[in-house]
């Protein structure tokens, strides 16, 4: 359930103060993606807009500005979740979005190499570590390759250059990626990288499309330590640091 609205009447039984209904809509943003960042006066239409009742704007913007779980946006007069936060928050209010908790180690990838970053690479790397540790390992090698594809592209669009991979304005498929940054004169990999990606590549083509494999877990195990290093190299390529 993504609806903002059944979101908002699940929140209105609650006990929620007008700073805490504010925090939650930014959870709720964040976790659906929806947006980053609010203002206080686009929170506080947000809230009217729902039928919870518009806050005032001056005391919200104190309440949010002294508040643990909010820092300042990059938007000017804009807030957004503190993001040491963010898990607690999730334990909160992820009820309510029928989402069920279940526990989740670091089995393929450790959560701090995203953490605090972009919430859609937060996910897949709690996907990829969920799948595995619930034996779905061919959907953990196909999340692999997405999270080193997306990655890719990273590298290009922080370093101002994706209009060299793209065609009629789609992105090129990974193989092609691959080259791409392989050869890339202002891009520069670590000597075993290229090797890690056409693995990693590979593992997951073939979860994907062979009709009768089924990945086992040795497949992955046999690649965590070049999985780390390749993922690794390419977040900081792209200029994402995680929040300690």
């Amino acid at each position: 359930m993504n609806n903002l609205k059944e979101f908002a009447e699940k929140l209105s039984i609650m006990d929620l103060t007008r700073l805490e209904q504010a925090v939650a809509f930014l959870w709720f943003y964040r976790y659906t993606q929806a947006y980053g960042e609010r203002t206080v006066s686009e929170l506080a239409d947000d809230l009217a807009n729902v039928g919870l009742g518009r806050p005032n704007v001056t005391r919200l913007q104190m309440d949010l500005s002294n508040c643990k779980k909010t820092v300042k946006g990059k938007r000017p007069k804009t807030f957004q979740l503190h993001t040491k936060y963010v898990a607690e928050l999730n334990v909160t209010y992820e009820p309510l979005l029928n989402i069920k908790h279940v526990k989740i180690m670091p089995s393929v990838m450790p959560f701090e190499f995203f953490q605090g970053t972009r919430t859609y690479l937060e996910k897949i790397v709690t996907q990829i570590n969920g799948s595995y540790d619930h034996g779905f390992y061919d959907a953990c090698a196909v999340l692999i390759r997405r999270l080193m594809e997306s990655l890719i592209i990273e590298v290009f669009i922080h370093k101002q250059l994706s209009s060299e991979i793209k065609v009629n304005e789609s992105f090129l498929m990974l193989d092609k990626l691959i080259t791409e940054i392989t050869s890339h004169t202002q891009i520069h990999l670590g000597r075993n990288t290229s090797t890690a990606m056409e693995k990693i590549k590979k593992l997951g083509d073939t979860a994907a499309h062979n009709r009768t494999y089924i990945t086992h877990q040795t497949d992955i195990d046999e690649l965590k330590s070049e999985i780390r290093r390749a993922i690794q190299e390419l977040r900081d390529l792209a200029g994402i640091k995680p929040v300690s």
